[in-house]
């Protein structure tokens, strides 16, 4: 009997970053090892977006074709299945992934709106596709088949879905697609366009926060993988030049000896292979000392990475809605002061737009994720409505008032509405009952500049010295920037420029139109809000700066700040001295009036500063080199997914002459002086 061809479609993210698909891989992988379906059925894996006409021309005969769903491709994946349908009439078109329903309700919207989808396949996929392709080759009734839903005339739904299928219960009935040949496949046909992979070491997880459908009660055991699987998976990983690896795990480190030892083994892969670089990991909630063990532990290997603290909300109110529990703020304090006295960044992770979330718990919450140590950094997402959570659902939009915009999500960061690429949607909440729509405006605003202004550092050194010496939240200071800006934008046109960015971009998605923008100082990319800022602001960082030093100007004699002239052009000097702009400044030397470096170089280090004094003090700053090519590809690299960046490091030096740039010179305001 000649076999049928089966066609496993993972299309990524269309961004930059193309990661083997791991899922399609094991859902291959296990397929294949079943005789009955190696009998009847060629399994083929197509990876990456392309021309859509030629991936339909290059199916033979396709028996059933299986799409991979989520959010990121969701939408291309269902316009090249309406193609495969109309191409391959016969063929059973598959749905699965996260963005599949499981709702009736949300089934059926799903089969109207794609007529040419067949089944779906809910929860973990190995068993349940394999069990769907026996099926097929037996010629059997699909109602046998647990795990999915298919279309179905007779009854009034126009579907069934079939009896739920249990959990696997051991893992490594898996076949490893990095170990049976699968991934070398792949990399034999993509691997130029191969940029890292998805790897997992567990499965499920514990928590059971209403936004995530990770921790759904299908899935709230955490299961594991061999350790001798995993270690001759780290073994692929290094041997094929791997740099970048997205641990799928929702909880490394929950299994604290098992996962020191993981990351000892990816540590002696990295001293042998010089692979893999760097490692995007998902730590367990709720981090805890031992942490810092497995992140010192990848170090060792040269293997980097940042240990994020998943806080998502500081509001007790929010965190009862959303069922999640944090760790207390001053052991939260004292962890973070841990992972950087060894060197380790950390970035807390907070979600604008949750259920019982106020403009002032939000905003309190990023005062409450900050420190003073530039290894520290925080991140907030907003609030995304996902298919099957708990947060979607109608009950709890009416519990929580939740209001939400359909935008294309601009995923691979290019223009949005692009003729050659189907866009994707997202969900996003902006407004709740808690916070109305005028007053998640004002945390949105508030919110992505403090972090262009703050979390980024090209304000950070001036914030700073308010906060010590008015003893202010920097929050403070930003709400008053924009007021202000906003209302006499002609006094600081470059801020004004920066402001008006975000806001533009809150606009657009308040508009249902995008939740992203093209900025032109990042060569008409699509950014996030605050990349968008940063890249906007130090365009021009001369300017920016001149803005930067009028605008504290005044909030320094609004708030009776007795300062001088002379001292904020320091400041402003200091904090310019420190920031990575382009061109790449040459000026390594920089000569102040008062004693800022020591001022500032306690602060960071947590030490009591000393009083701000008229002592002539000089720093030699060590200019980081890039490989960037022009202007557009530096602000580009700036920062590092949205999350952190990397500011120029000085040194105190000594026996340098005063500077003799005048205080009210505010032209001597040079973004490298």
């Amino acid at each position: 009997m000649k076999k049928r061809n089966v066609y496993l479609v993972d299309l990524g993210t269309a961004s930059n970053r193309n990661l083997m698909p791991l899922g399609v891989g094991l859902i291959s992988a296990y397929a294949a090892s079943r005789p009955a379906v190696a009998e009847a059925f060629d399994i083929n894996i197509h990876f990456l977006r392309g021309d859509n006409t030629e991936i339909v021309k290059s199916f033979d005969d396709p028996k059933v074709i299986g799409f991979a769903s989520y959010t990121w491709n969701f939408r291309a994946s269902m316009r090249l299945a309406a193609m495969c349908k109309a191409a391959y009439p016969n063929a059973i078109i598959v749905a699965g992934g996260y963005s599949v329903p499981k709702r009736p309700e949300r089934i059926a919207a799903f089969y109207e709106a794609h007529p040419y989808v067949d089944v779906l396949v809910h929860g973990e996929g190995e068993f349940t596709f394999a069990g769907l392709l026996e099926a097929i080759a037996r010629g059997e009734d699909l109602a046998g088949v647990q795990g999915i839903t298919y279309r179905h005339k007779d009854l009034p739904a126009g579907f069934r879905t079939t009896e739920r299928r249990e959990r696997i219960a051991d893992l490594n009935d898996l076949p490893s697609p990095f170990l049976n040949g699968t991934f070398d496949k792949i990399m034999a046909k993509y691997g130029s366009r191969v940029t890292g992979v998805v790897w997992e070491t567990n499965r499920g997880c514990p928590f059971a926060c209403t936004f995530c459908d990770w921790g759904n009660a299908d899935v709230n055991k955490v299961k594991q993988f061999a350790i001798d699987r995993l270690d001759a998976e780290i073994e692929w990983i290094g041997r094929n030049k791997i740099f970048y690896i997205y641990l799928a795990d929702a909880n490394f480190g929950i299994f604290y000896d098992r996962d020191l030892d993981i990351a000892g083994r990816l540590a002696a892969r990295s001293k042998k292979y010089g692979f893999p670089g760097f490692m995007a990991i998902n730590w367990t909630k709720n981090s805890h000392e031992r942490i810092i063990d497995i992140a010192d532990r990848l170090k060792e290997g040269n293997t980097s990475t940042s240990v994020t603290l998943a806080m998502q909300s500081f509001n007790m109110d929010t965190l009862g809605a959303i069922k999640r529990r944090n760790i207390k703020h001053d052991s939260l304090l004292k962890l973070k002061k841990a992972y950087h006295d060894r060197d380790l960044p950390t970035y807390t992770e907070m979600i604008l737009g949750l259920p019982a979330e106020t403009y002032e718990t939000f905003v309190g919450g990023l005062n409450q994720a900050s420190t003073a140590r530039l290894a520290d950094h925080w991140v907030f997402h907003l609030c995304t409505l996902l298919e099957n959570t708990a947060m979607e659902s109608q009950e709890h939009r009416d519990k929580y008032g939740i209001l939400t915009r359909k935008v294309e999500a601009a995923i691979a960061r290019r223009g949005y509405g692009e003729k050659d690429e189907v866009s994707e949607i997202e969900e996003l909440v902006v407004g709740t009952a808690a916070m109305p729509i005028p007053e998640w405006r004002k945390a949105y605003m508030v919110g992505y500049l403090s972090s262009a202004l703050y979390n980024f550092r090209s304000a950070f050194f001036p914030m700073r010295w308010l906060m010590r010496e008015l003893g202010i939240a920097y929050t403070d200071f930003v709400e008053s920037l924009v007021e202000e800006v906003e209302r006499r934008p002609v006094d600081y046109p470059q801020v004004a420029r920066g402001v008006g960015h975000v806001r533009n971009q809150q606009n657009l998605l308040l508009d249902s139109i995008a939740s992203l923008s093209p900025v032109p100082e990042l060569g008409g990319n699509l950014a996030l809000p605050h990349e968008g800022a940063l890249a906007v602001l130090l365009g021009d960082s001369v300017a920016f700066y001149r803005d930067l030093r009028k605008l504290l100007r005044r909030y320094a004699d609004e708030s009776n700040l007795h300062a001088t002239d002379a001292l904020i052009d320091d400041i402003v000097r200091y904090q310019a001295a420190r920031m990575p702009t382009w061109p790449v400044p040459s000026e390594t030397r920089h000569d102040f009036k008062h004693n800022v470096a020591d001022y500032f170089d306690a602060i960071v280090h947590g030490r009591e500063p000393p009083t701000l004094d008229r002592k002539a003090q000089s720093i030699d700053v060590a200019i980081a080199p890039t490989k960037a090519p022009d202007a557009f590809a530096f602000a580009g690299q700036r920062t590092r997914s949205g999350h952190t960046i990397k500011i120029y490091d000085v040194a105190i030096a000594s026996g340098a002459k005063p500077a003799t740039t005048s205080g009210r010179e505010t032209e001597g305001l040079r973004a490298t002086a």
